[in-house]
């Protein structure tokens, strides 16, 4: 298995009715594109467990590296919707392994994606299906950078349909001036938009103040300037620019969010990659 080849791609891009709603879903899943990362030999997908991860007929669990699953304790319903396309999309399939990072985490879970094997529109890359599909969120991670641009225009068409996650008002996207919803957000993933109001300098580190005063504010290590830069971006120059931004946010000294991967901000008005200027969708 080819783990330094994974490890190159990654730092190379450092209420519907439920017939209309999953016609919808099967129509935004079927545009899905290939899969990323390192080829690491044919499998079969036997079941989804109840993290909705998936399992393989080889006993081996794969988690969809990078992408934010709807969770049974939080959203129980919404959860059950995606672990049953997860099980009709998937489930008795064949598909390539991609592996995204080595070994497994800490909960014994292969870090990739699947090739799922089959026609065009059945076929394709099983994590943007799910987001196209509107049932995950991107969740931007080093082992996952080469797939970010794919993935975020993915899931990006759901969110403009409504589908799945983006319908659930607990998902959904937080103005930055919502400072109850921001509060009540705790340390999951969120998904913020708001106006750069100042841009603040620290010796290795850049602070973005959202607006209104008061509002969150996004930490961007300087180190990070280069990957924005060449995807045409100064975050310097970001004040008086509309972001979007994902991440925990950390809610004890002030509504607080730490960049750690270029794909966590996105600039709204044009068109670019992940990090770079993006069109509304």
């Amino acid at each position: 298995m080819d783990f330094s080849r994974a490890h190159r791609l990654a730092r190379r891009f450092a209420p519907l009715g439920r017939a209309a709603f999953l016609l919808a879903v099967s129509v935004a899943a079927g545009r899905a594109g290939a899969a990323c990362g390192a080829p690491d030999g044919g499998v079969r997908v036997a079941g989804v467990d109840d993290r909705l991860d998936l399992v393989l007929a080889d006993g081996r669990t794969v988690r969809l590296a990078g992408v934010a699953l709807p969770d049974y304790a939080r959203s129980p319903d919404l959860a059950e919707e995606a672990r049953r396309f997860l099980a009709d999309r998937f489930v008795d399939r064949d598909a390539e392994l991609e592996r995204l990072a080595g070994g497994t985490d800490r909960w014994g879970r292969v870090l990739a994606d699947l090739a799922i094997s089959g026609p065009p529109g059945a076929g394709g890359s099983a994590a943007a299906a799910v987001l196209a599909a509107g049932f995950g969120r991107v969740a931007p991670a080093f082992e996952a950078r080469a797939c970010a641009a794919e993935r975020l225009r993915a899931e990006g068409e759901a969110r403009g349909a409504g589908l799945g996650v983006w319908s659930d008002p607990g998902s959904a996207v937080i103005a930055a001036a919502d400072v109850d919803a921001l509060r009540r957000s705790g340390s999951r993933l969120v998904v913020i938009e708001g106006t750069v109001r100042r841009v603040g300098f620290g010796r290795s580190r850049l602070y973005l103040d959202l607006a209104p005063k008061g509002g969150p504010t996004i930490v961007v290590p300087r180190k990070l300037e280069g990957a924005f830069a060449r995807a045409g971006v100064s975050v310097e120059a970001a004040a008086g620019r509309t972001i979007r931004v994902r991440g925990a946010l950390d809610n004890r000294l002030g509504p607080r969010l730490e960049v750690s991967e270029p794909a966590m901000i996105e600039f709204l008005g044009g068109s670019g990659a992940p990090g770079a200027i993006k069109p509304r969708p």
